[in-house]
């Protein structure tokens, strides 16, 4: 029987361990471990955050910011598990310790996450490493809770195989995502509110149907929605929903990985990249 998609199973408990940090130089890495090249292609600036799973360190302190067209590279355990995000229209100069300071994305307000999960929607990539092999590792691209920047994942030397590579989207979610799903941010004064992201339909509404949940939870019960479909037309080798058996999970072990937001123009013909 097939399994749900592992954010079904991700309401575990995420453990705060003393970070691990490294600059925007040369990663400092322990024995066996591998780096993680974070990107940002975006015309606007990206905070990318890093929750692990239980039992596994914080990374980075959970979270930095990144301008456009920089790079940062995150050293990890070669057994790391864990998911990364970007956030979007951060303000961290608040004095409300309460109030979100990112408009996607918010992880209770602070640059560094140290190990909390972001707020949804935000398009998540989740991470499974395995210095073994043959255990499998893997890596995915989610928007089963919803949508706020492409992100195009792959190992380096550069495989962009259909094992080692998820391309980003072939358009912008945020541009085709209908009112009931939207998330939008005021323009200020005199301009039109902004969509910043796209609920799902799970998050929006919160029925077993959309949720893959109840008497909808198997891969018999759970079928994709016109929701779903819309997610998937944009973002073909995303997750779209819990049981999107279409979607791509990349099943390959490297020393280093490539993760960038804004990997392409939405609509370039060419890999998305």
């Amino acid at each position: 029987m097939a399994l749900p998609h592992p954010l079904l199973l991700s309401c575990i408990l995420l453990l705060a361990l003393p970070a691990f940090h490294f600059g925007a130089g040369p990663a400092v890495l322990m024995a066996g471990g591998v780096t993680f090249h974070v990107t940002n292609k975006c015309p606007f600036p990206v905070w990318p955050a890093v929750a692990p799973n239980a039992g596994h360190p914080v990374l980075a302190a959970g979270g930095f910011f990144l301008p456009a067209g920089q790079s940062k590279r995150v050293g990890a355990p070669a057994t790391w598990n864990g998911r990364l995000w970007g956030r979007t229209g951060c303000n961290f100069a608040g004095t409300d310790a309460n109030a979100a300071s990112c408009l996607t994305g918010d992880c209770d307000g602070r640059l560094a996450c140290n190990g909390s999960v972001g707020a949804p929607p935000a398009t998540l990539v989740e991470v499974s490493l395995h210095a073994d092999q043959s255990k499998g590792s893997s890596y995915d691209v989610s928007v089963v809770d919803g949508y706020n920047l492409p992100v195009a994942v792959w190992t380096r030397p550069a495989n962009r195989s259909g094992d080692c590579f998820i391309a980003g989207c072939a358009k912008n979610v945020n541009a085709v995502c209908p009112p009931e799903l939207q998330v939008t941010a005021s323009g200020g004064a005199g301009k039109k509110a902004t969509v910043v992201a796209c609920r799902s339909a799970c998050l929006a509404f919160g029925l077993d149907a959309f949720c893959c949940r109840g008497a909808y939870g198997t891969a018999e019960t759970c079928r994709s929605s016109v929701y779903s479909r819309l997610f998937r037309d944009a973002c073909p080798a995303y997750y779209s929903y819990a049981y999107d058996v279409a979607a791509a999970t990349a099943r390959c072990y490297a020393q280093e990985y490539v993760v960038t937001f804004c990997p392409s123009r939405w609509g370039d013909p060419v890999a998305q990249i």
